[in-house]
């Protein structure tokens, strides 16, 4: 496991009061938004504000994740030539709709890379899919790039564009969610939630995001800082899970010792498959605690 991606925070670029709270959160990707966040007359201002915070702030062991404008308008360029002076670990991609999309950011990226001395595919992608058309073509996107880090389900614009509504169980939005998650698991990358936009709303919140783990989702996006704490708890493994997942693989391990394969535990049987579960259990429970 390369990084706990449980919380992606979102914080407007440019805005040094919100960003300066955000650093103190205790999310574990910093997501700032240099595309629906920030007025036109704002970009150069912001990416600039952007950089700076990139270069001389104490992220700690927040993943840093810039997301910028869609290089099919006048701003995506640009705020790649600037925001690569920071150094980020990752760029979050708008609208991402086909495979030559990734292939485009991948290209611009490499030679804005070898132009900073940046070692190639330094720098990390994840797609935010917002449309039918991302669904449609998702299996290609997911393998687009080697850079590949996730895939972020955008499904306010997705909504909108297929005119449904989302609802507290969002068995409207099984199938885009499904197609997401196979994608992202395919090419060995992490699958993020869609935002929960109604802030106040806890329970909605918890049962979303529960909807999505139980799915096998990685983390979801975040909007208010009053999210993280039930974002973090539903995506990170309680005590008791944490302790089964450690009697599963002695169990196994001691079986496998005694020539047997298959065991029982507690009732239940348990094989390869439960191990590989149990192992990545305890992965998640390392990395929350490092």
């Amino acid at each position: 496991m390369e990084r706990l991606r449980r919380s992606f925070f979102f914080v407007p670029g440019g805005n040094e009061k919100l960003l300066t709270k955000a650093l103190g959160l205790d999310a574990d990707c910093l997501c700032i938004d240099l595309e629906d966040s920030v007025a036109a007359d704002k970009k150069a201002t912001a990416r600039e504000a952007v950089v700076e915070a990139l270069r001389s702030s104490d992220f700690g062991k927040k993943e840093k994740i810039v997301r910028i404008n869609s290089i099919l308008t006048e701003y995506g360029r640009p705020d790649i030539q600037t925001v690569i002076r920071g150094r980020p670990n990752t760029l979050s991609l708008p609208k991402v709709n086909r495979d030559q999309d990734i292939s485009d950011y991948d290209a611009i990226l490499t030679e804005e890379e070898k132009k900073a001395g940046l070692p190639t595919t330094s720098i990390g992608l994840v797609a935010m899919i917002e449309s039918a058309l991302g669904i449609t073509n998702i299996d290609a996107i997911a393998l687009a790039s080697p850079r590949m880090k996730g895939l972020l389900f955008g499904a306010g614009d997705y909504t909108r564009e297929t005119r449904g509504r989302i609802t507290a169980d969002r068995f409207e939005l099984l199938y885009p969610m499904t197609r997401i998650l196979l994608a992202a698991r395919v090419a060995g990358i992490d699958a993020i939630d869609t935002p929960y936009f109604d802030v106040k709303n806890t329970e909605g919140l918890e049962r979303h995001a529960r909807q999505a783990r139980d799915m096998g989702y990685d983390g979801k996006a975040v909007i208010h800082p009053a999210q993280l704490e039930v974002v973090h708890k539903v995506f990170t493994p309680t005590e008791q899970e944490v302790e089964r997942a450690k009697r599963v693989i002695v169990a196994f391990e001691k079986a496998r010792a005694e020539g047997k394969g298959v065991i029982q535990l507690d009732g239940q049987v348990i094989e390869n498959l439960h191990v590989d579960m149990a192992n990545r259990v305890l992965a998640i429970a390392e990395k929350v605690l490092q």
